[in-house]
């Protein structure tokens, strides 16, 4: 095994395909990109609805949970993350979004020069090849990244979106153009059927350069350092402990549960809980695993009189076939594109700056969105479940290892709700869902809600139902965060605080969780952390 490089990436997910690409591209540097996870084979991994297969597998998903979490009511909350090329691009619900403009311009106005919109947004364009049949001219085309709209647009959505209208959400038909805001067809990362993960865009068509090396299954045990210098990292591969030399920068892209365990165990973080465990204080940087961010989605589930939903495709094995003939035949049907279709983005007050709800309609209904308690798909009966999330919650939770053997997952703590004012804007946004479900557009095909019925009506019992069933957006965010003050850990060229040749670049690095979606937003911060990193190479 070659043991020197001059760049070593840790973790090929959203950002890690796209760092390999880009720095090995010009032919001039070496590139070693590392993986703990496998390779993205697998015939439910193309398939766009095969996530409720994968989401369980844990060749393809880890299988991660948080802590109780005692704002919802003690229970602990599935976190499932990519254990394949392509991170969880590779498992996620394929939604594309950029987010909207304005919450970067926040972040380049805290004092994070360059990433205001003005200077992400030439990275969103370079990186995505949009619709065929959207026509603004802000969209790019020919990138790495499909960009497509759903192939199966059914009835049941439709009245999604007349009946948001009908409350007040206007229609946009491009929430990735001009306006992000408004009701309208979701975009997905899908081409000809398939899922289009960042390892199937950015990672697969380069495999052959020369000087681009892929090693799967091998976990980093740790960082190495020279004094205050990252020099590689140690990794394990077919049973061995392997010293991976970097000659130039260790950059560690391994998503914001990984990233942080990678910097504690490796010397980087809190002094006192690095003492706790026995391992030696390189760097005492206190941010390193806090700031943890995600959205609690929660839901509405509703049985209604149109067969179209994916519960009676999985409920009858007739169905199955026919649907499994259609989509391996023609690439098309409800198999071809995520569960959910539609979305709006909405303000839950006149006064807020811009929409701080995302409302969407599923094309399933079940007691458990992942099927992670219940082992029950979904509900007898054809059924939708209209789901929202607060786009921006305040409530902060950490990530931080328990051991200093690094094969014992670290413990996660989203605190979800534990900011007040989470709760209440989450429950403007189911108030929001069931004033479209009562519009005469969507309550024709309504027959009744299941889940938890009309009758929870009180803001004291939906927010109880919220704490009770609430589940994660796989949003987590922030635990690697940017910025200059005493709990952030990079800078705004992503460098490790205080210490030299160590980068972060993947979703822990985010200041504040961007809108809605992160997948394409961490895709476009590899994108320039990639720029970043060959200019300091000049």
């Amino acid at each position: 095994m070659k043991t020197d490089f001059d760049y070593v990436i840790f973790g090929a997910g959203s950002a890690g395909c796209v760092l390999a690409n880009r720095l090995s591209q010009s032919g001039k540097h070496s590139v070693l990109l590392v993986e703990a996870g496998g390779a993205d084979k697998s015939m439910w991994i193309d398939m766009p609805l095969g996530i409720g297969k994968i989401w369980q597998d844990a060749r393809i998903s880890w299988q991660y949970w948080t802590n109780p979490e005692s704002a919802l009511t003690g229970q602990k909350v599935f976190w499932p993350r990519g254990a394949v090329l392509g991170g969880s691009s590779s498992i996620n619900g394929m939604i594309f979004v950029r987010g909207e403009p304005r919450r970067y311009d926040e972040w380049a106005e805290a004092g994070n020069k360059g990433w205001g919109w003005k200077d992400l947004y030439p990275h969103f364009k370079r990186l995505e090849d949009a619709p065929a049949d959207t026509q603004d001219p802000t969209r790019g085309r020919g990138g790495p990244m499909a960009c497509s709209y759903g192939v199966y647009r059914d009835p049941i959505s439709q009245r999604f979106i007349d009946a948001a209208q009908g409350v007040g959400i206007p229609f946009n038909p491009d929430y990735n153009g001009e306006k992000a805001d408004g009701v309208g067809w979701l975009q997905f990362t899908i081409r000809n059927g398939k899922r289009h993960s960042t390892a199937r865009g950015y990672l697969h068509p380069v495999t052959d350069r020369r000087n681009l090396t892929v090693l799967t299954h091998a976990p980093c045990e740790k960082v190495l350092f020279k004094g205050k210098r990252a020099t590689g990292v140690r990794i394990r591969h077919d049973g061995m402990t392997h010293d991976i030399k970097a000659r130039r920068e260790v950059i560690l892209s391994a998503g914001p549960i990984i990233s942080p365990k990678i910097l504690e165990l490796s010397g980087v973080g809190q002094s006192e809980l690095l003492k706790r465990h026995g391992i030696e204080v390189l760097r005492d940087l206190p941010g390193v695993g806090e700031n943890l961010t995600d959205h609690l989605h929660t839901r509405f589930n509703y049985k209604v009189n149109k067969s179209v939903t994916l519960n009676d495709i999985l409920n009858s094995k007739l169905r199955s076939v026919q649907a499994g003939i259609r989509y391996f035949t023609t690439g098309k049907g409800l198999l071809a594109t995520s569960t959910v279709t539609a979305h709006a983005m909405t303000r839950s007050h006149d006064a807020a700056p811009y929409a701080d709800l995302k409302l969407q309609i599923a094309m399933y209904s079940a007691k458990d969105r992942y099927l992670s308690k219940t082992g029950k798909p979904t509900d007898p009966f054809s059924g939708i479940g209209l789901g929202q999330f607060h786009i921006y919650p305040e409530s902060r939770g950490a990530v931080h290892i328990i051991s200093a053997d690094p094969t014992v997952d670290p413990e996660m703590n989203a605190n979800y709700f534990s900011a007040q004012g989470d709760a209440e804007t989450a429950l403007k946004g189911m108030r929001k869902l069931r004033e479209i479900a009562r519009h005469p557009a969507m309550a024709q095909h309504i027959v009744e809600e299941s889940d938890p019925g009309f009758d929870i009506e009180s803001d004291d019992e939906i927010i109880d139902f919220m704490k009770r069933t609430g589940q994660t957006s796989w949003h987590p965010v922030s635990s690697c965060r940017m910025g200059s003050g005493p709990l952030d850990v990079v800078d705004d060229r992503l460098r490790v605080h205080g210490l030299e040749g160590l980068r972060v670049i993947d979703s822990s690095i985010f200041p504040t969780m961007p809108a809605t979606n992160t997948n394409i937003p961490t895709i476009a911060t590899a994108e320039k952390g990639a720029v970043m990193v060959l200019e300091d190479a000049k």
